[in-house]
């Protein structure tokens, strides 16, 4: 072998050594740099939905064949009526809310599924408006079976509490009204469903704004970087009670999971929900944990 080719073979062994003691210090210094204190994530105030239980008019039984035809129209007129008596606004009426009503209405008929709620589709107050790109701040439903008239409709719903609270809320601006004909199980009926607003902005609906996007991902780089350096200290003091990090690593997975989970919704241009909040809400709770063990 050529001196050259010794030498070289020499030398393989302690650049190996330089390396890896270079690493070796890297990470001490690294894992010994105090923790940043982490933030709590602002909590939103989500999108409201409001539900009054389906009415089911005493009538329900009678048949509606050959009866005058509904005009959602005049229930609108005759609930603003009721309105005015107690100086709530007028509500306006919403072609966007109108085509809502109208795809709830063709659902519950179409599985014979009276309520608010629709395990078939997933067609129900909260998803049915962003189908129809309507954002909202709040939003609620009446929906009513088995009258034969729009006053018969409103009526009925002023004779029940929830209902006549629904209609009457003065903070409510838009409305939009289906009634849709057919059979329900053995009877041939009319089926309402009113659709009331309070229309928002991308944020109000949204719940988050884009720069806390930013701020989100910029939490999640945290986060990641602590999960590192805590795991690597770990290893690094072996000799050391090596389930004293086990706590600290056990938050930060789970605030990972936290923030990867809403960051996705975020990406999806969704809206946060109940879940999400509750869902901030342990995050923040474990922010305080983590600060005093950083």
């Amino acid at each position: 072998m050529a001196r050259s080719e010794k030498r070289n073979a020499s030398r393989i062994p302690k650049k190996i050594i330089a390396g890896a003691l270079s690493l070796v210090f890297s990470a001490l210094f690294f894992t010994t740099q105090p923790a940043q204190p982490f933030r709590p994530l602002p909590v939103p105030r989500v999108a409201q939905t409001r539900y009054s239980g389906p009415f089911l008019s005493p009538t329900f039984s009678t048949s509606v064949l050959g009866a005058e035809t509904i005009d959602p129209i005049d229930i609108v007129r005759f609930i603003n009526e009721e309105r005015q008596k107690i100086g709530s606004p007028p509500l306006r009426v919403s072609r966007t809310l109108t085509k809502a009503a109208q795809k709830r209405a063709e659902v519950i008929l179409k599985y014979q599924n009276f309520s608010h709620h629709d395990p078939y589709e997933n067609i129900e107050l909260s998803t049915v408006l962003p189908l129809f790109g309507y954002r909202f701040a709040y939003a609620s439903e009446n929906i009513g079976m088995g009258d034969s008239t729009a006053r018969a409709f409103v009526n009925g719903f002023m004779s029940s509490t929830s209902h006549r609270e629904n209609l009457l809320d003065p903070r409510l601006t838009d409305t939009g009204v289906a009634v849709v004909t057919g059979p329900y199980h053995q009877y041939f009926v009319n089926i309402a469903v009113q659709i009331f607003a309070i229309p928002g902005g991308e944020e109000e609906f949204l719940g988050y704004s884009q720069d806390e996007k930013i701020t989100y991902a910029q939490t999640k780089r945290d986060i990641n970087v602590r999960l590192f350096k805590t795991q690597l200290y770990k290893s690094i003091h072996f000799f050391d009670d090596p389930y004293r990090f086990d706590n600290e690593i056990q938050y930060l997975t789970r605030q990972l999971d936290i923030i990867e989970q809403l960051l996705q919704v975020m990406d999806e241009n969704k809206p946060f929900t109940t879940e999400h909040v509750l869902m901030i809400q342990e995050f923040n709770a474990n922010v305080v944990e983590l600060n005093s063990l950083g």
